[in-house]
């Protein structure tokens, strides 16, 4: 299995062995290696079994080969918990992965042919359905555009991420608490485009609808177009590119809501700002109150 690739279908009897049932199962990986996966990448991972033997191919191709020892085994050394491994022949480079079987799924670390490393578990079906709150958020980012000069700023993470504050439509500039949720303003006309933020979460969720505000100043919208992009194998990858509408009263916020063409699942989140209405230096932006609906 090519980890940066996408991956792996995996077919297993959480908490026990795996099963010649073909289920997906969800897997994800970091490249840390610290004992904690930090759910850095998500795929699907598909394995069976035939006794102590595993064995599987990826849809890329690649083979699979391992075991799975017997529990409580006194002639094996073996306990309560059943230790595996496997490694994978991909693309002509070999990974290795090692773990144990808890009751909550597969955990275990995995290493790469030249020196990658990093930790890895295989856990429920289907990413989760319910949508991410700030207590799931573990990475927040901001362009250098949106720091710096005096009204160029960012907010830090704080309780009102992704939570709604108000709803969709025009909001009088003393109505917005700009110190709450996601705020990003770059005020300098800090081109070139995109201006971009960026969002981690502790697992994977699915998402087809969103909303995101954007502001006049009396110098036009600070939001023309903007992308929404996931982290896929390794890199961004734009799953929407859409028109904000434009804001006519000046001093007002408004938010609106967006729809992707389909749903995808992802646990890295980017919004890139491609163009801005507001005519001072063709590049003052400002976005704020994403939530995910």
């Amino acid at each position: 299995m090519n980890i940066n690739k996408p991956a792996i279908a995996l077919s297993l009897s959480l908490g026990c062995a795996f099963s010649a049932h073909a289920v997906e199962y969800l897997f994800s990986y970091d490249n840390v290696l610290d004992g904690i996966d930090q759910k850095t990448n998500t795929a699907y991972i598909n394995i069976n079994q035939q006794g102590e033997i595993l064995h599987g191919t990826s849809p890329d191709g690649g083979v699979l080969t391992g075991e799975i020892e017997q529990k409580n085994n006194v002639f094996t050394g073996s306990g309560e918990m059943e230790r595996f491994s496997f490694k994978l022949l991909e693309n002509g480079a070999i990974k290795w992965f090692t773990g144990q079987v808890t009751n909550t799924g597969w955990k275990g670390v995995w290493y790469g042919p030249n020196g990658e490393q990093g930790d890895f578990s295989i856990g429920e079906t289907d990413p989760s359905m319910a949508l991410p709150t700030a207590a799931d958020v573990v990475e927040f980012k901001a362009d250098t555009t949106f720091s710096g000069a005096r009204f160029d700023k960012h907010n830090p993470w704080n309780e009102d991420f992704l939570v709604p504050l108000h709803d969709v439509g025009s909001i009088p500039f003393a109505g917005v608490d700009q110190s709450k949720g996601i705020f990003v303003q770059s005020d300098s006309g800090g081109l070139p485009f995109p201006m971009s933020f960026e969002l981690g979460f502790s697992n994977s969720f699915t998402l087809q609808t969103f909303r995101l505000g954007s502001f006049n100043n009396g110098q036009g919208t600070r939001l023309k177009t903007f992308n929404l992009d996931v982290w896929e194998n390794g890199q961004w990858v734009t799953k929407g590119s859409f028109e904000f509408p434009t804001i006519v009263a000046n001093r007002t916020f408004e938010i609106h809501e967006f729809m992707l063409d389909q749903k995808v699942t992802a646990n890295r989140v980017r919004i890139s700002a491609t163009g801005t209405r507001d005519m001072y230096h063709g590049g003052r932006v400002l976005m704020w109150g994403l939530s995910f609906h």
